[in-house]
Parts: structure tokens; sequence; C-alpha cells
């Protein structure tokens, strides 16, 4: 009787625990489904924000945005925080994004300045298949009689048509440049500041943003009796260029090259902005700009701090610039 018992016991235990597991299973794996849905809405939520906050519909909304994280980024030394708000093509094309960070943070302790005066202006660039708008800031930072002025630009809107679709190019959104000047005891910048390559300026890359100077008569063309003076291009020429190129290059496109740095009105090349990259032996300055109505692309390479070769085209698509040649600009200059 004892042994019947027992069996009947374990046979109703058997058919509870069997008639719970198909239950418990269920509700185990439709929990862990559930879970998993809702942790994949959350991260599609917080891309959604994060493509928010680096998508901006003015550029005082981009300015009130970056000047908020670069305050907290040097006020905290977090390197790491400051180097994530630069867009990803800035990140993916700048090689020495870590020596930028390492000058800037460790010219002052940051967390005992204080900071003011931010202000903006921007321009739109109006490109064959969209709208692009680029915003330069700057922001004051003092402590006593010490006293730097930060300066930081980049894309708040970036819009392109692709496959017939207008779009966002989230790749370019974000900070594209920033740079530190100090300032003397009249409020002014003890040295030029150069804020059109991409990354985060330092001491090393003085020689190559001079050059890109040159190029574009990014500083204030010398006139003599009304006219640009072209001896003062000749002897920045004769600095900056190579002995190769000058004796290598085809005479006719040097002799293109050399007209289109003599252009001294910036209104005719607009929309310049360069990512700085290590190849062909040296370092290639590479960007895209408006000259006489068309959208070109255009690469520099610079070996030992001179230009060596350059190429441009018409379009986006980079020209590959070979050492000791130029290509592309008796096209574009007539």
């Amino acid at each position: 009787m004892k042994t019947l018992k027992k069996t009947l016991i374990k046979a109703v235990c058997a058919l509870l625990i069997f008639s719970f597991i198909p239950v418990t299973g269920c509700s185990i794996i439709g929990d862990f489904k559930e879970n998993l849905e809702s942790r994949m809405e959350r991260k599609r939520e917080e891309r959604k924000e994060d493509d928010k906050a680096r998508s901006f519909s003015t550029a005082h909304d981009f300015e009130d945005y970056y000047e908020k994280e670069i305050k907290h980024a040097l006020q905290n030394n977090d390197k790491k925080a400051l180097k994530g708000l630069f867009c990803e093509a800035v990140l993916d094309n700048t090689y020495d994004m870590n020596e930028g960070l390492e000058y800037l943070f460790g010219l002052e302790d940051w967390s005992e300045f204080s900071f003011s005066g931010g202000n903006c202006s921007s321009r739109k660039e109006y490109h064959k298949d969209g709208r692009w708008e680029f915003v330069n800031c700057r922001l004051d930072l003092a402590k006593g009689n010490e006293k730097y002025r930060l300066f930081y630009s980049g894309y708040a809107t970036c819009r392109d048509k692709v496959d017939g679709k207008t779009r966002q190019i989230s790749a370019n959104l974000g900070l594209a440049n920033l740079c530190i000047g100090k300032l003397n005891s009249k409020g002014a910048l003890e040295n030029p500041v150069y804020n059109y390559i991409s990354g985060i300026g330092h001491p090393g890359r003085e020689k190559t943003e001079k050059i890109i100077g040159t190029v574009f008569n990014i500083y204030e063309p010398v006139k003599k009796d009304g006219a640009f003076d072209e001896t003062v291009t000749d002897e920045a020429l004769a600095v900056v260029m190579t002995d190769g190129l000058k004796n290598g290059a085809d005479k006719s496109e040097l002799d293109a090259f050399i007209r289109f740095i003599r252009i001294g009105s910036l209104s005719k090349k607009t929309g310049y902005f360069f990512y700085l990259r290590k190849e062909g032996g040296g370092v290639t300055v590479t960007g895209t700009f408006r000259f006489t109505l068309k959208d070109l692309c255009i690469t520099i390479l610079i070996k030992d701090g001179k230009i060596d070769g350059a190429a441009v085209q018409e379009g986006n698509e980079e020209p590959k610039a070979q050492s000791g040649k130029i290509k592309g600009f008796s096209n574009i200059v007539k």
C-alpha cells in the first residue's frame, strides 16, 4: 500500500512539473524576447537623440551645444570626451588627433579657467546636390592675467541628395577643427591661429597650415598702388615648393598652379576646409572648395615642409597628388 501511495505521489509530482515547465519556459523566453526588444528600442531612441544633438537648425544651436560640451571636457580634463565631439569624417582622416589633444590638455589646467564671450558666424555651401552649413565659433578663457581664445568649427547641417532623396550626411556632422591662441594684454592674439585643417591645432602642423594659407591666399593679399603684388607670391612660392616640383612638373600645369595661387580674392576660392593624412612619404591635405562657380576637390602633397605635388579635379572625388607633379590646374585656370 505504501509502495502504491509513493508511486501515485511521484506520478502527480511529475505531471505537475511537466505541466509547469512549458508555461515557465514560455514565460522565460517571452520575458527574454521582451527585454531584448526593449533594449533594442532604447538603443534606437538613444541613437535618435544623438543624431538630434548633432544636427542643428541654426548656427547658434550648434554653438550652444558645443560650447557646453567643450567647456565640460576641458574643465574635467576629459580627452576622450573632447575627441568624441569630432565628426566621424575628421576622426577617420586626421592622422595627428592625439598630438593635438596632448598639446591642448598640456597647455594649462583648464579647470582653473573661466569661460566667456562665445559667438559664432556661419556660411552656407551650396553643392551640386545639397546644402551644407559650416559654423565658426570662438570662446574666451581666462585665469587672472592668463587669457586664451579658443576657435572651433564644424558642419551644423549637411544635406545631400542620394538616390534622389535628400538626407543628412551624418559622418560630416560635428566638430571639424579646434585650435587655441594666447591673448596679449590688449586682448589680441600673440601669434596667428590657423583653423582650416581638420583636427586640433598644435605647433607640429604650423608649416602645413602656412602652406595652405599661401595656396589659398588666406592671408591678406599685399597690394602696391592698388594692385596685387605678385613678387610677394613669387617669394612665398620659392620657399614653399620643392626643387623637384619646380623643375620636374609640366610647365603649363606649374604656370596654372601659380596663377591659381596668385588669385587673391577669397570670394573666388570659397568653402575651403582640408583633411590631413600621412601619405606618399609625406602628408597630404585634401579638401573641396568652390572656384569660378565649380565644385572642385584639391589634394596637396607636402614633404619636409614644402609642396611636392598637387592635383585638382571637378566634383567631390579626391584626386591623387604625386611627387614632383601638378595635375588638373590648366583645366580650371585659363
